[in-house]
């Protein structure tokens, strides 16, 4: 019987498993993991912000990450979202920036018509004439 090996990935010249990564103390070398697609999964519960960030980069667990504590892990949700469902949670969102991404992206422009923030009010009405499109650099 043939036993499958357990996924590694070598960071800075040492091998490491998902295990391996996920106890590791240096964030660097987590989110290292996570650029590289490795564990991601397993890391969308980290304690980093900045892994946090790359996990939702990826395209991994924005249904969790949507609900996330920081409003910067939230703002690439935001970009990076596919799924309406997910998306549709962030038009509310308490902070602007997140609100001021789903802008940037023409989605739901409807809903910001009358946002709190002038700036993003302004950008959906903008938005809606002309259906023009904006840049989001995070």
């Amino acid at each position: 019987m043939v036993q499958e090996k357990e996924p590694t990935v070598i960071i800075f010249g040492k091998r490491y498993t998902a295990e391996d990564v996920l106890r590791e103390k240096d964030e660097y070398i987590r989110l290292e993991a996570a650029e590289k697609c490795f564990a991601l999964r397993e890391l969308i519960n980290d304690s980093s912000v900045l892994v946090r960030m790359a996990v939702a980069r990826k395209g991994v667990g924005h249904e969790t990450l949507v609900s996330d504590s920081n409003w910067k892990v939230r703002a690439v949700v935001a970009k990076y979202g596919k799924e309406n469902r997910v998306l549709d949670l962030l038009v509310n969102d308490v902070h602007e920036f997140v609100r001021f991404v789903l802008v940037k992206r023409c989605y739901a422009l409807e809903c910001f018509l009358q946002d709190t923030d002038e700036e993003i009010a302004a950008m959906a009405r903008q938005g809606l004439k002309g259906n023009v499109r904006f840049e989001v650099s995070l």
